[in-house]
């Protein structure tokens, strides 16, 4: 009997250490699950359908979020493990999670502070217009100037609104206003006068002064480089008045689901508040990036000119900047003007004329410049809206190409309205990006009065050809241009989808086989601006590891008519971990 106890006594002596190591092992595990971890813990668990742009998982059920970054992203039940006592509980079953949308062509700063401008943007009749005028004169007795913009070329007859107009609403201060697509300017009589145009003044290079068919006066309509005789004497903005544009455009931005963005040229926008010195756009969003207290992440650009692009690069040199929310390191380019005003750049004439548009660079002035600013470093982004236009820029960039050869460069064409067929696979050939505002594709008034009659039907059917020319394989974009458009994304991406009028569900549409898929569209708005921006491995797309740029719709995308997309609400914004706009709705929940 002892024998056999004696025996025993060692099996169970094996049992215990066994038994004693699993529960270890089990303490161990259950203390390194996400519920117990401090590391794992949550600050935000968002539970709602999720397209998160990643090909390897496209769809998830629920995001964690810890401090600024994403770090699970799969079904509910697990992303539930990571939920502690004051872990932010989302919740939004008939919703939609996507990345932030990304904006690859805006000009942000310039709206901000143009919101305290006369603004003519959406009014259709001219009465409204002045009417406009009148009270914002009413309002503002004691400026110098008046300015403001947005009218719209097609609400006058030709796009020539007259100076006599705004003489007899303002005749005792010059008054400068832009038009809502920035190529051209109304300025009255008191304005002209100051600037010294009149019958003689010729038209200057890149620019053309509207004259009357009889007289030859000046009607007050100047075109392009025409602008800047009257702009040139316009007071300068105040830092102040930099400062607060800038914040409530970002707050816009936000509103709209946008958390990054490329600021098509800033460095224009100049303060005349001695007591900072030099101030100008480009250091507001330096300054601002750098401290970071701006919930947008921003590349911006500062222009080149023909004339002057030598000495632009070397200020630009000198200028450049990157930070964690920002960064210079992007040239803007003018290559023409727009159709609607004839100044974009055409391979053959306006139907009428024997007018090509404005070229605003020679060729090889451009390639040369291009090769440049591509040797040092710089990405270059080019709003290019004619065949001539487009054509002129893609020679540019294959010239510099094989000038400094082919790398990681992104270079970017904006707009990229009227492309010739025999250009379209060139932006795939030469791995340029398309900035697409698609927004603009369907037929308005712009798109019905002022370009298809003088296009005629031949050119007319490649009008933002964005389906061309993402079936090639070459990346495409979305932006806004705001203040020229709406700066919501979901405006532009239904439009995209349909080539129609946003709302409308049937009807004419602007050469439809142009349309892309909700899935094309929704990547160029996310990751491919990301790509755009040389952000893809922070932002873009939601998966582990990456910024916490998130925004919640109200429905689901994929599960609604197409014409329904530009009436989805963004419900709520994240940027790098932080809320920072939302919008309460009866089916969303949030909770601690």
């Amino acid at each position: 009997m002892l024998s056999l106890i004696k025996h025993k006594i060692p099996r169970l002596s094996i049992i215990h250490k066994n038994v004693v190591t699993m529960k270890i092992y089990f303490i161990l595990l259950f203390l390194a699950s996400p519920i117990y971890s401090q590391e794992q813990s949550a600050d935000i668990i968002i539970i709602a359908p999720t397209y998160t742009m990643n090909v390897g998982q496209p769809w998830a059920e629920a995001v964690v979020i810890q401090g600024n970054k994403i770090i699970f992203v799969g079904d509910k039940q697990s992303a539930e493990l990571y939920q502690k006592r004051t872990t932010q509980i989302i919740e939004s079953p008939n919703g939609m999670v996507l990345p932030g949308f990304i904006d690859t062509h805006v000009h942000l700063l310039w709206g901000g502070i143009e919101m305290n401008d006369c603004r003519l943007y959406d009014l259709k009749t001219p009465e409204k217009i002045f009417q406009a005028l009148s009270d914002f004169n009413n309002a503002h007795p004691s400026d110098e100037w008046i300015r403001g913009g947005g009218w719209e070329l097609p609400v006058f007859p030709g796009g020539n609104p007259r100076k006599e107009w705004l003489d007899e609403i303002i005749p005792d201060k010059p008054v400068f206003l832009s038009s809502a697509d920035g190529h051209s300017a109304w300025v009255n009589s008191k304005a002209l006068a100051l600037a010294g145009i009149n019958e003689q003044t010729p038209d200057p290079v890149n620019g053309r002064i509207e004259r009357d068919p009889k007289s030859k006066a000046p009607s007050g309509v100047l075109r392009e480089d025409a602008m800047n005789l009257v702009a040139n004497l316009l007071p300068l903005y105040t830092k102040d008045q930099i400062d607060t544009g800038l914040e409530f455009a970002v707050k816009e931005a936000n509103r709209f689901g946008i958390t990054a963005i490329l600021d098509a040229g800033t460095g224009n926008i100049a303060a005349n508040d001695s007591s900072v010195g030099s101030y100008d756009g480009l250091d507001a969003y330096r300054d601002v990036t750098a401290d970071k207290k701006i919930s947008l992440r921003v590349a911006t650009s500062q222009y080149a000119n023909p004339e002057s692009w030598k000495n632009d690069l070397t200020q630009m040199k000198k200028r450049r900047f990157s930070n964690e929310f920002g960064r210079m390191n992007t040239v803007k380019i003018f290559a023409d003007g727009v159709i609607e005003g004839g100044t974009a750049a055409l391979l053959e004439p306006y139907l009428g004329s024997d007018d090509r548009g404005i070229l605003n660079w020679h060729p090889d002035t451009l390639k040369m410049a291009v090769a440049k600013f591509d040797k040092e470093g710089f990405q270059v982004h080019v709003h290019a809206i004619g065949d001539w236009g487009i054509r002129s820029t893609l020679d540019a960039f294959d010239f510099g190409l094989q000038q400094n050869g082919f790398g990681d460069k992104r270079h970017m064409m904006s707009h990229a309205q009227l492309i010739h067929p025999q250009d379209v696979p060139r932006f795939k050939e030469l791995d340029i990006i398309a900035s697409f505002q698609a927004l603009w594709a369907y037929p308005d008034k712009y798109i019905t009065d002022l370009t298809l009659p003088v296009l005629g039907p031949i050119r007319s059917k490649w009008n933002y050809p964005i389906n061309s020319v993402a079936k090639t394989g070459a990346r495409i974009a979305g932006g806004s241009d705001w203040t020229v458009s709406s700066l919501n994304p979901l405006d532009a991406i239904e439009v995209a989808v349909t080539r129609r009028e946003p709302g409308q569900k049937d009807g004419d549409a602007l050469y439809p086989e142009e349309a892309v898929a909700l899935e094309t569209i929704l990547r160029a708005y996310t990751f491919e601006g990301a790509f755009s921006l040389f952000m893809e491995h922070d932002i873009g797309s939601i998966q582990s590891g990456k910024f916490a740029d998130i925004i919640i719709l109200d429905r689901n995308l994929f599960q609604i008519p197409a014409h329904e997309i530009h009436s989805t609400k963004v419900v709520q914004t994240i940027f790098n971990g932080n809320i920072v706009y939302q919008k309460w709705e009866n089916d969303f929940l949030y909770k601690n």
